[in-house]
């Protein structure tokens, strides 16, 4: 195990810096405007980071590779569908949003079909993002796990869940998005790091593209394929566009940060400097991925109970010299916190303005404001008896289980945003037939926590994790399309 006193000065001087952040803003934050907002004064480029570093996770930066290892390159080309979302909600969803100047989206859902719709968006937000902080904690406990065997695993969980509850509820939004700027720059790095020691263990006798043909991991006969089964490029494409739907329009984590700049311009800026970032995203897996399996074909031969989630935290602590694999550790925290905090910090928002608005409204900037770093406190702990459960339970692909969760919890959402917006005849009744159409759907196509399995027809469907979005949306689009355009005739 290649662990010493030089990582743990990395890691600390990476604490002190994100520390440092939440302590300064917290001086900074007078009311719940600057606590959520930041009163619209944050730089375009940090935005722009932020974003991008939101949504980059330690999912992404453990799960991803480990699917790459596992299944080939097309697990890391979603990107390419994210881009086209990001083109659409930049010249379509932050002017929208903007002109609203609502505190949470989910405001929008209120004016639009009524306020029980504001609290089935706020609620699915928040439920959706407890399971992804759980997801998102428990993946860099793996990795602390395999440096650290003899600490509990429960120690761990509470160790790193309390540090980003400390500085974000310190911070506020301004803490968030700035420690994203910084954390994007740590993660990029340990990420080099990774490339670099895979290709550099490449015989010089060996070709590259030999390599990856073997195992198929450039492309596979299924790769050009029609399918709502198997991993095809088509899939992942659509799959990413679709999925990052509800992110892009219906998630009050990103929505928030289209008010975080100075005008709408500067909002659009921030997303289209995300399209390079995601460009470089596709780097980053494939080549994280690509560089593990070729260290572990040429160099040294991976051990059988090591798979999955644990190899690349297994090749961080063992085989990256010293200092290095400290940064590598610092850029999941990275990944982490930088999800971690922005959810925290907008389900905070959504409690606050949405669910306690009755309570809140009468109250003065302080109360309000303490209540808001209070339901950080709540929602991070919850979140981290949750990642309990998945470290005793386990999860073989979690990044492709997150997925499934994202359709199940964010289609119903992001397709009554899409309705509501797009199509101007429907009405409440409408939204609510989309949106129980959707929510059947979901249940028939996820059937989660084996629901489903009560009735002696059912069959689960074989859908990849990536397209369970094409049908949860698209049957609320369309089912509430056709009830409006019905109800206009009568």
């Amino acid at each position: 195990m290649n662990w010493d006193w030089l990582n743990w000065i990395v890691i600390f001087i990476y604490f002190s810096i994100i520390l440092g952040i939440g302590i300064y803003f917290n001086r900074k934050n007078k009311n719940t405007e600057d606590y959520f907002r930041g009163s619209g004064s944050i730089p375009t480029l940090v935005t722009a980071c932020s974003i991008y570093a939101t949504s980059l996770s330690s999912l992404s930066f453990i799960g991803i590779p480990g699917s790459v290892y596992k299944n080939g390159w097309i697990m890391g080309m979603a990107p390419l569908g994210i881009i086209l979302m990001v083109i659409w909600a930049a010249e379509t969803f932050v002017p929208f949003f903007r002109e609203l100047k609502v505190e949470t989206a989910y405001e929008y859902l209120e004016i639009r079909f009524g306020k029980e719709f504001r609290v089935i968006g706020s609620l699915s937000f928040i439920i959706f993002h407890i399971i992804r902080i759980a997801i998102i904690l428990y993946l860099p406990v793996l990795a602390l796990g395999i440096v650290l065997p003899s600490i509990n695993p429960t120690v761990l969980v509470v160790l790193v869940s309390s540090f980003c509850i400390v500085y974000t509820s310190l911070g506020g939004i301004k803490a968030v998005v700035w420690s994203d700027a910084f954390q994007t720059i740590v993660l990029l790095l340990g990420a080099s790091v990774i490339i670099f020691l895979g290709i550099s263990s490449i015989p010089k006798n060996v070709d590259i593209v030999e390599i990856f043909s073997m195992k198929d991991m450039i492309k596979s006969p299924e790769i050009f394929k029609v399918s709502f089964s198997g991993k095809t490029l088509l899939g992942m494409i659509v799959g990413g566009f679709l999925n990052s739907i509800y992110s892009y329009v219906g998630s009050q984590d990103i929505v928030q940060r289209y008010a975080t700049t100075e005008s709408t311009n500067e909002a659009k800026k921030s997303l289209y400097m995300n399209i390079p970032l995601l460009l470089i995203s596709i780097f980053i897996f494939v080549g994280m991925g690509s560089g593990l399996y070729m260290f572990f074909k040429y160099s040294v031969t991976l051990p059988q109970d090591i798979v999955g989630n644990a190899i690349l935290p297994y090749f961080v602590i063992n085989y990256i010299p010293k200092g290095l694999s400290g940064l590598v550790i610092a850029a999941i925290f990275a990944a982490t916190q930088s999800t971690v905090s922005s959810s925290l910090n907008s389900i905070s928002v959504c409690i606050t303005s949405d669910l306690l608005k009755s309570v809140t409204k009468c109250r003065c900037e302080k109360i309000k404001l303490k209540i808001a770093k209070c339901m950080s406190w709540a929602v991070g702990i919850l979140s981290s008896l949750l990642a309990l459960r998945f470290l005793k339970i386990g999860q073989s692909d979690i990044f492709l289980y997150f997925q499934s969760i994202t359709g199940l919890l964010g289609g119903p959402i992001a397709g009554i945003f899409l309705v509501g917006i797009f199509i101007k005849k429907a009405d409440r009744y409408s939204a609510w037939v989309g949106f129980l159409v959707s929510l059947l759907t979901a249940f028939y196509i996820g059937n989660p926590m084996k629901i489903m399995n009560i009735f002696s027809w059912y069959r689960e469907p074989k859908v990849f994790e990536f397209l369970i979005s094409l049908f949860v949306i698209g049957n609320c689009v369309l089912s509430a399309w056709i009830i409006s355009f019905m109800r206009a005739k009568d």
